[in-house]
């Protein structure tokens, strides 16, 4: 199979998984398939840098409410943290490199090593984001479904180990499989001619890498969220009728049901808070993923345009997190306006500023 420097150099915009094979006429004899003016070149650059320094600092700011305020620190909390952590670590070692390959017309002049760890970096933090997500449900399922079982066994020390958990695994799927090559299992000899430029950076997958990969990384992951949801909804509406039964019976531990059911509530709000990130992280790799089954089966053949609009919807997911807590969560939205208007500085008091419950089992729920 014989490819020139040309077809070559429609592979060098993959961060994370194969690009195309056939661009069209999206390329001209002489160069890459993208060839932006200074113009271009500068417009485009400026956005995305500024995409990158908005998702660094909305991620610090969710680092720091909770760290700040006190009652901010609970145990769902850590997993947001640890989850703001990773879109950070997006925004810092992942994103830079896509907008070098957009700014240098998909040149690429860091070497082999960094266009490697360019990929493990992306499929890393990625993966993390999800297991994070995936925790924060399981999480949820038992303070709503098994509120004994929650209060008695959950504390820090498990959820610590479950969030070490969320960052060592997905190294399985990222640097080991990359750095070994285990990726280029049959495809060795495409892999080989697209790579023979020292100035592109190529990435390709075999079947069966995209397969295990994308299940584990994504669709396992999703499906569990969706069986998780449904079942604390469900979980969710019983006890609402069993409460709602005991006080129209105008039972005697009518104050110890009002507190059952404010709890209740709160927990309740949380769990779909949770859902709208988990839906909106969902919606935002969704095509992407959909991209990286369907293209090593139809010999790489899905264009340049529409790969990186993929790979950048994805990106931005660890953009939007931040105001996704803003919106829905009335104790973020709070600490925000607090720290952006320098609220310690000017003497203000946190328990004047922040209306967090006093339960604080969860904080996503106000």
């Amino acid at each position: 199979m014989k490819m020139d420097k040309e077809i070559a150099l429609k592979y060098n915009a993959s961060l994370r998984t194969s690009y195309n094979a056939t661009f069209l006429n999206q390329f001209d004899s002489n160069g890459a398939p993208i060839n932006y003016t200074r113009t271009e070149t500068l417009i485009i650059g400026i956005i995305l840098c500024c995409l990158i320094l908005l998702t660094i600092l909305g991620n610090l700011l969710v680092i720091v409410s909770v760290v700040t305020f006190r009652k901010l620190r609970t145990l769902t909390n850590y997993f947001v943290i640890s989850l703001a952590i990773a879109d950070t670590l997006v925004a810092v070692l992942v994103m830079p490199f896509g907008v070098y390959q957009q700014v240098t017309n998909l040149q690429w002049g860091l070497g082999a090593v960094a266009c490697k760890l360019s990929t493990c970096f992306d499929i890393y933090f990625s993966t993390s984001s999800i297991f994070h997500l995936s925790c924060l449900a399981l999480d949820r399922y038992f303070a709503i479904c098994k509120p004994f079982f929650y209060t008695e066994h959950i504390s820090k020390t498990p959820i610590l180990i479950i969030i070490g958990l969320c960052w060592i695994i997905p190294s399985f799927i990222s640097f080991l499989p990359i750095l070994n090559g285990w990726n280029l299992f049959g495809i060795e000899s495409i892999y080989e001619e697209l790579n023979s430029d020292e100035g592109i950076c190529v990435f390709i997958v075999n079947i069966p890498f995209s397969l295990v990969c994308s299940s584990i990384a994504f669709y396992v992951p999703v499906v569990f969220m969706i069986v998780v949801n449904s079942k604390i909804y469900s979980a969710a509406r019983r006890q609402a009728r069993q409460i709602q039964s005991l006080q129209i019976m105008d039972s005697p531990n009518k104050s110890n049901l009002d507190r059952r059911h404010k709890h209740m509530k709160a927990e309740t709000k949380a769990a779909k808070t949770l859902s709208i990130i988990m839906g909106v992280f969902s919606l935002c790799w969704f095509p992407f993923f959909i991209f990286n089954v369907l293209d090593v089966f139809i010999g790489y053949q899905i264009p340049y345009v529409p790969w990186t609009i993929v790979l950048w919807l994805g990106w931005v997911n660890s953009t939007i997190n931040p105001f996704l807590y803003y919106w829905f969560n009335q104790n973020f939205r709070n600490a925000y306006r607090m720290i952006i208007s320098c609220g310690h500085c000017k003497g203000y008091r946190q328990r004047d500023t922040l209306s967090i419950s006093a339960t604080g089992v969860s904080n996503l729920s106000e």
